[in-house]
């Protein structure tokens, strides 16, 4: 049988969601039955636990049928991979879209490297791929939370955050919470850095409030796994996250709006510490969106993209 082999042929120890759904797209593949694996020569990532199976050899070698599915971050051995000749067919699926801008290879070549499909995760990726790169007929194959991870536990009153991308944001929204509301400087807040995917899950299960920090995305998988734990949302969508987030089941801000978010944060304690209605409503809007990103419709997604392409 032709192979799915998506490239990821980063450090065993990077960390990133579009990684993470990589694996997880393949391991679905693998139950659906199509031959699917993960390139990546370090081995697989040690910050989350996969199924998947893993090529680690050096030099990829591929089979007539086979299809590579490439990433939008086309540099380094990818860009060399990509505009190489082989018996395979490419495929591209882009899970950060503006990455696409700043590749070696530019943005306006993307049509002329050969791609048989491509795909992303929500429909503001798919609207700048045909807008901006002029693709036609981009499928979006949609993330899933995985919902035997992501649940409540038991809540302690405190704010979880995760700062890799805006670093100086978080810091600066923090110092304005601090100064703002100095009755409330005793509740804790848990920065989440390096930990494995288990340890996040059981930190948002745990925590009331998450703060969102995304960046630049395409989706956004971080405040969805904040609801399905149960958490109550505040912060900036990432421009992707408008595909799932709305009024009724968080607190979203531009990422300029630090002050805001820093009122938000005292609104939810506040809220929170009386059992107001809203908020209750809120959490539980939250848990319902993140509910429909199920693993169910990513695998009926990956299932009607792949299979169109093996014949």
């Amino acid at each position: 049988m032709a192979r799915i082999i998506f490239l990821s042929p980063f450090a065993k120890n990077e960390i990133t969601g579009g990684i993470k759904t990589t694996y997880r797209q393949a391991e679905l593949l693998s139950e659906l039955g199509f031959e699917a694996w993960v390139y990546q020569p370090e081995g697989a990532p040690p910050w989350f636990d996969t199924r998947a199976r893993v090529v680690t050899e050096p030099r990829l070698v591929t089979a007539h049928g086979d299809i590579l599915v490439f990433p939008e971050v086309l540099n380094g051995i990818l860009a060399e991979m990509v505009q190489t000749r082989f018996a395979a067919k490419k495929v591209l699926f882009s899970q950060a879209h503006y990455y696409t801008l700043f590749n070696p290879i530019p943005a306006e070549r993307y049509r002329e490297l050969g791609f048989a499909r491509v795909a992303c995760q929500s429909s503001i990726a798919k609207g700048f791929l045909e807008r901006v790169l002029r693709f036609t007929d981009v499928a979006i194959i949609p993330c899933y939370i995985d919902a035997e991870l992501f649940f409540p536990r038991s809540k302690t009153m405190q704010i979880a955050l995760i700062p890799r991308k805006l670093p100086r944001e978080a810091a600066a929204i923090q110092r304005i919470f601090g100064l703002k509301y100095p009755q409330f400087a005793s509740i804790p807040w848990q920065v989440i850095e390096n930990q494995t995917e288990r340890e996040t899950a059981e930190i948002f299960g745990r925590s009331t409030i998450v703060l969102s920090l995304p960046f630049l995305e395409s989706f956004g998988l971080v405040p969805l796994e904040a609801m399905a734990s149960g958490a109550i949302v505040t912060g900036f969508h990432g421009y992707g996250g408008q595909e799932y987030a709305r009024p009724d089941n968080g607190f979203w801000f531009p990422p300029d709006h630090l002050e805001e978010v820093a009122d938000a944060l005292a609104r939810i304690i506040t809220g929170l510490e009386c059992q107001d209605a809203e908020l209750l409503k809120m959490r539980d809007a939250g848990l319902a969106t993140a509910a429909r990103y199920s693993k169910e419709r990513t695998r009926a997604a990956l299932s009607t993209f792949y299979g169109a392409l093996i014949k």
